[in-house]
Formats: C-alpha cells, structure tokens, sequence
C-alpha cells in the first residue's frame, strides 16, 4: 500500500492498493469519449502502478479536473466488481477511491457533465459507498443532460427509463419519460431511441397491462396459484394486444 498524503488540503484520501492487472486492459468508454473526446489525450489510463501513484500524488498536489476525473473513470470498475470476484476487499479499495476522486471532480467542477452522470448512477444503484437515492439521481441527472445536451445522452435515457418503469419509488409518469426520450431521440435521429419513441404508445400500452398483472399479484402473493392465474391473464392481454396491434400496422403499412 502507498502511504496517504498529508500535503494537498485533502482529509484522509484512500490509500493506493496493488493495482489489478485487469484495470490496464481498460480504456474511457463511449460516453465518456462523446463527452470529451480529447480527454485520452490530455490524460491517459495510467499503464502500470507507478503510473498509478504518479497520477494520484499529481491530482492531489495541483486539484486539477482531468487528473481528478481520470482517477475516479479509471478505479470505478471496482465499484462493480466487488459483486463477482473472491478479492472483495481490492475491489472495494479500488471503489473507495473512485468515489472520493468523483467528489472532487464537483469539488473542482460543479458542472462536469460526466461527474454529473455518474455521481446519478451511484445514488441510483446504490454502488459501493452510496446509498440508494433515486431523488437525488434524478437530480444529477437533469443537471447533467440540461447543462451538456447530447453530450451526456445516457442522462437522458436514464431519466426516460426511471420514469417510464417508476423505478426506486418514482411514480410512473408516461408523459416524463416521453419527454425525456424525445430529447434523446432528437439528439440521435438515427438511434436506437429514435424507434423506441416511434412505438412508445405501444410500450406504455404493455406497461399498463403488466402493472395490473403486478396489482393481481399483490393480492395474494403467496398463493402460487393466484400469482400463476395473474401471469397467465397478462401474457393473454399481451398476446391479444400485439395481434391486433400488429393487424392495425400492416392495414395502416397497406394504405400507406
């Protein structure tokens, strides 16, 4: 282990575990990349550990954003990690640290658009460190999308799909989630969330049916009987939905 820093105005930093060597075979990814594409150039995934140590006594010493921001990318991996691997314990260093790098990224920035996103992404998932606060997800969410526009889509579409599904609590709001998407869309004609709006009636449809499909359920969930009896009525309401759902599109593909 590196010993912590007293220099720099930081209280307590996490120590520097033994990098694992999976960490190296990693690079920024696509949101990342859209966001800033020159972020690799100005500062690149460190390649062994005193690269490593390097990076982190530099970013604690002059405060500086990319340096701050290329830690936490680089560490985060642990913060998923921990659930898959025997080494728990090097993995949740390694998420200590991105967090603590993420802090101050906002510290530095409060308007990082990527320390945004993913400051959301903890409160939603609860990772390592966090805890679950999808209010405070939304939050960093809407800040990341309306202060950045397409270059933070992932907000975008989180935000649709914590809408559309109500999820950590949410209630479901169809005309969010739309609105959300349609943002999404618009930046991404051409995307995969351009079809989605296209059928998003169709979707909200089948949600509708599955929520009372949950409702049934909950009326006697411990009855296994009463819980097959109300999976069996959705996936009839879905079969007969999508059958004249897909009559009324090649009459309506027919005509045009």
């Amino acid at each position: 282990m590196i010993g912590t820093p007293t220099w720099g105005g930081n209280i307590n930093p996490p120590s520097i575990p033994t990098v694992r060597d999976r960490l190296y075979t990693i690079e920024y990814n696509e949101t990342e990349l859209r966001y800033d594409p020159d972020l690799p150039k100005r500062v690149p995934y460190p390649k062994n550990q005193q690269q490593v140590v390097e990076l982190y006594h530099r970013a604690l010493k002059n405060n500086n954003e990319d340096d701050n921001y290329a830690l936490f990318s680089f560490f985060r991996i642990g913060c998923t990690d921990f659930k898959h691997l025997h080494n728990v314990k090097a993995a949740k260093e390694e998420c200590a640290l991105a967090n603590f790098f993420l802090k101050r990224v906002l510290e530095i920035n409060s308007n990082n658009g990527l320390a945004l996103l993913f400051t959301g992404v903890n409160h939603q998932h609860g990772n390592e460190g966090s805890k679950k606060n999808m209010l405070e997800a939304i939050s960093y969410y809407e800040r990341a999308y309306h202060l950045h526009g397409n270059k933070v889509l992932v907000a975008g579409k989180n935000l649709s799909t914590i809408y559309l599904h109500g999820l950590g609590g949410i209630p479901q709001d169809f005309n969010k989630a739309k609105y959300y998407l349609e943002m999404v869309a618009r930046d991404n004609p051409k995307g995969q969330d351009a079809y989605y709006l296209k059928n998003f009636d169709t979707y909200v449809d089948l949600l509708k049916i599955s929520n009372e499909g949950d409702k049934c359920k909950q009326q006697d969930p411990n009855n296994r009987i009463w819980v097959k009896e109300c999976n069996d009525k959705v996936e009839k309401q879905i079969e007969t939905y999508l059958k004249k759902h897909r009559g009324n599109q090649k009459e309506e593909d027919a005509i045009g």
